[in-house]
């Protein structure tokens, strides 16, 4: 079918198809009720992930490290000030009562043991905050894992650690936990002005990810369409090509997510970005079409015709703009973490759907409620890119070696990204728990925490000195490390009991040679230890392993992995008593699963990359026109993630899909090009110079409008709290200028030095 009676088929029907296509996405948009939303980390790992295996087994073992944390911060040295003790010990007696709370930990509480001849009492360290022990400063500076873990060294923080039994729906018990906490904090900060408290911990980080993501849709994209609509309608001047182009955008997203609720999916943070991705093909798809269907209204031909010409001319590069998104978003599959291959699915659906109501609902649209001629140039000599078509064709060698060695240059600072990931970086200190990490770094032993299952091999091996020694020197090792904030063993508890069953003399300061001497001090440390408070969390069952916990200062995932590897290469060669393999706790999840995603994802749009420039080959019908729109294509990645070398150095996850993401309006742009440069010179059988002018004047300002709309719309995600969308946004921004200079300034030399034509000869004025 010929693309004018195409057109004569959608004007006869055109109510028909306007009120098939609402039905048909009222259909699919009944499925949203059926979508679940999660912010629960286990989602970003599949069933059979190693690593979430493997921390399923630690939690079976030592419960699970669901937290919430209160930090206190005052003035340095006012820690033990009557008021600040006091503050401690009601908020950790109140935090018992929290929803979910299995476990309360503080300075307040921390279980003292003393020797009685050959008794052992344990209670409460501070017991009444009034009369505090009188000899409290030495306490806190002998006693394992209080100074530097619960109290700061400088006596200006203190912590309360909470930990919880969190129901199957984490979700709920988070929000309701952590909803108290500040509840709590408000009202006792209230009570005691002098000093700061902050709500911090695992569940307090997955509250605010929900906080951010609805922060960022009810404002920043809310805000992102907005601009976006405002910028079509001031550049198509045509209300009704705006509403047009706005009922494609609502269609494709509504089906898209009405579509995936009925497939049962559950939507994460990561998929959030899936509306933004469907709009910017679907912004790209509308105004190509549009542009050329008034530029041809603009030439005289009724709106039929008008239509019939637009959709011969656009049908075959939005066909193509369109598969080459869905191979690169489809390139996510690569991914280790399900979110992101959901996002990748989504997005090829929406895409999908976006180029059917493109094909249909848009041009019914159009030629029931066609509203006036746009406002425009009628005639091509004075088309408003006239001049820079003139100019690009002069400078053609000029701009081919200026732009190509930018490309290498910046191409070049590529290797100064550093693959990795930085958690504390997701918020902005405008969230409270941002606030808190930063707090916890600086004043106390960090925010990273490493846990390893230290087994001995045998039941009740834990009583082996020679297994605890080594143990000891594990810790030892550990905290040697850089930015290791502090080490916790069941050795160092052994070492502290012998030294106060020995008159508290440091000589005694280490592990007993006598394995039931060992035996018999834990038996009577867990006898003295309160309800609640018992070694559970530090031996196993069948007292065959105990658990080593290290803290990190802030870092990278890369430089935990780093640790990771050397500590279980120590245990292989100094501790033949130790069977350790790997280090687990959230931390290490996802500092294993975000280095496997980088790179897998990487390793996708690769392959994408290849398959798109196969595709473009093919549909062009020219091998020289295919791989001549591989640089305009590549180039613009190639550049922004140089430029993100040279400002930012490193990238996440979230930056590593940026090309992918980009990829569909990038090619959109240049396949738009090269088609109706192909155009020119195969139908028209126009010269290289005459095909490069015809393009800029039939899809030069399509391309302009397109660019200029999506990247205002990207630019408001800069302003995001949350880190991994303002990075995405401005990268994306940055990608789809440069592609726009790419496509105006790089593909027309290109084609004038070295594309087909029939004139072998190139003019110049």
């Amino acid at each position: 079918m010929s693309a004018l009676a195409y057109a004569q088929l959608l004007h006869r029907h055109r109510w028909l198809l306007l009120l098939g296509s609402l039905l048909a996405v009222l259909a699919l948009a009944a499925g949203i009720p059926r979508l679940q939303v999660s912010t629960d980390f286990d989602i970003y790992f599949s069933d059979d992930n190693p690593q979430m295996a493997a921390y399923e087994r630690f939690e079976r073992v030592f419960t699970n490290q669901d937290s919430l944390t209160f930090l206190i911060l005052m003035d340095p040295g006012e820690a033990l000030s009557a008021d600040n003790l006091s503050l401690l010990y009601e908020l950790t007696e109140r935090s018992w009562r929290l929803p979910y709370a299995r476990r309360v930990t503080s300075v307040a509480n921390y279980p003292y043991t003393r020797v009685d001849g050959d008794w052992l009492e344990t209670e409460d360290l501070i017991r009444d905050p009034a009369a505090p022990p009188p000899d409290l400063e030495r306490i806190l500076d002998t006693e394992p894992g209080l100074l530097g873990t619960l109290i700061s060294r400088d006596l200006s923080a203190m912590m309360i650690g909470v930990s919880l039994a969190l129901p199957h729906d984490e979700a709920e018990g988070n929000l309701a936990t952590v909803t108290e906490a500040r509840q709590l904090r408000d009202e006792l900060a209230a009570a005691h002005p002098g000093v700061r408290i902050l709500v911090g911990g695992s569940a307090a980080t997955n509250v605010t990810l929900t906080e951010a993501v609805e922060q960022d849709v009810s404002l920043l994209v809310t805000l992102s369409y907005t601009i976006i609509l405002i910028c079509l309608a001031l550049l198509l001047r045509s209300v009704l090509g705006t509403i047009a182009t706005l009922g494609v955008i609502t269609l494709s997203i509504v089906g898209t997510m009405g579509l995936f609720g009925w497939l049962g999916y559950t939507l994460s943070p990561v998929t959030g970005f899936v509306p933004s991705m469907v709009m910017t093909m679907a912004v790209a798809d509308s105004v190509h079409v549009l542009v050329t269907w008034a530029h041809e209204r603009r030439q005289g031909l009724d709106l039929v015709r008008a239509m019939g010409e637009s959709l011969r001319v656009n049908t075959q590069p939005v066909f193509l703009t369109s598969l080459t998104t869905v191979i690169g978003v489809l390139s996510l599959n690569f991914s280790d973490s399900p979110p992101y291959r959901d996002m990748g699915n989504m997005v090829a659906v929406g895409v999908s759907l976006a180029w059917l109501f493109t094909m249909v609902f848009l041009p019914a649209f159009m030629l029931t409620f066609p509203g006036k001629v746009p406002a425009g140039r009628a005639h091509d000599g004075d088309h408003p890119l006239s001049r820079l078509a003139e100019l690009v064709i002069r400078w053609r060698i000029g701009l081919l070696v200026g732009l190509g060695l930018t490309t290498v240059v910046l191409s070049a600072f590529i290797t100064r990204n550093e693959l990795t990931e930085r958690w504390h970086q997701y918020f902005s200190d405008t969230f409270e728990v941002r606030r808190a990490m930063d707090a916890a770094d600086e004043t106390l032993a960090g925010i990273h925490a490493m846990h390893f299952i230290l087994d001995s091999g045998s039941p009740d091996g834990i009583n082996d000195p020679a297994y605890l020694r080594e143990v000891d020197a594990f810790a030892h090792w550990l905290e040697a490390q850089a930015d290791v904030g502090s080490v916790s063993t069941l050795a160092e508890t052994i070492r502290s009991l012998n030294r106060k069953f020995n008159g508290d003399d440091p000589a005694y300061d280490r592990i007993p040679d006598d394995r039931e001497l060992v035996a018999q001090y834990l038996l009577l440390y867990e006898l003295s230890l309160p309800q609640g408070m018992g070694l559970d969390t530090t031996i196993n069952v069948g007292r065959s392993a105990t658990r080593a916990t290290l803290i990190h200062h802030r870092t990278d995932s890369e430089t935990l992995l780093a640790l990771e590897r050397d500590a279980v290469a120590w245990l292989a060669d100094n501790a033949p008593h130790v069977d350790a393999v790997q280090a687990t706790g959230l931390d290490m999840m996802f500092a294993h699963i975000n280095h496997r995603n980088i790179r897998s994802t990487l390793k996708g749009i690769a392959v994408a990359l290849v398959l798109i420039s196969v595709v473009l080959i093919f549909a062009l019908r020219s091998v020289r026109l295919g791989l001549l729109s591989m640089v305009p294509n590549f180039a613009p990645a190639l550049i922004a993630y140089g430029i993100w070398g040279l400002t930012v150095g490193h990238v996440d996850l979230a930056i590593s899909i940026v090309s992918a993401l980009s990829l569909g309006i990038v090619v959109d742009d240049t396949v738009h090009f090269i088609s109706k440069y192909r155009r020119a010179v195969v139908e028209k059988a126009l010269s290289t110079a005459e095909g490069v002018r015809y393009a800029y004047r039939t899809v030069g300002v399509a391309m302009i409008i397109t660019t200029v709309v999506l990247v205002a719309g990207f630019s408001v995600l800069g302003f995001s709290a949350f880190n991994p969308s303002r990075e995405t946004g401005v990268l994306l921004a940055i990608t789809l200028t440069i592609a726009l200079v790419m496509d105006l300034l790089l593909l027309p030399p290109l084609l004038t030095v070295f594309g087909p034509s029939a004139d072998p000869g190139v003019e110049t004025g």
